[in-house]
């Protein structure tokens, strides 16, 4: 099984990317209010965009499963951006302020 370190990394990485992937299939769909053609490749385009961004989510919101305190069971030891991306992790719980093994495998707790 992997640690919550890698379940922290996956999350951050697959959120950043369903984001990002979000943000072109706005972009393109901006883009077509600007063109006279071609409508068909440019749904295409966001069509593929919005289908890979929300594999993305999926993938990331089955990661969050794992990303809590093995004591208390606080999901709070992940602090989050703006947008809910995690940004950092803590390695004390900051409620029932136990120290956690990050590197330990999550069937291991």
């Amino acid at each position: 099984m992997k640690s919550i370190r890698e379940y922290f990394k996956s999350r951050r990485l697959f959120m950043f990317l369903a984001f990002t992937l979000y943000c072109a299939a706005f972009f393109v769909f901006e883009i077509c209010f600007f063109v006279s053609g071609g409508y068909a490749a440019l749904f295409a385009t966001i069509s593929l965009l919005l289908v890979f961004a929300v594999i993305c989510s999926i993938l990331a919101h089955r990661g969050k499963d794992y990303l809590f305190c093995p004591k208390c069971g606080s999901d709070k030891i992940v602090q989050k951006t703006l947008f809910g991306i995690p940004a950092v992790i803590h390695d004390e719980c900051p409620e029932c302020h136990e120290k956690i093994d990050l590197a330990k495998p999550v069937n291991k707790d």
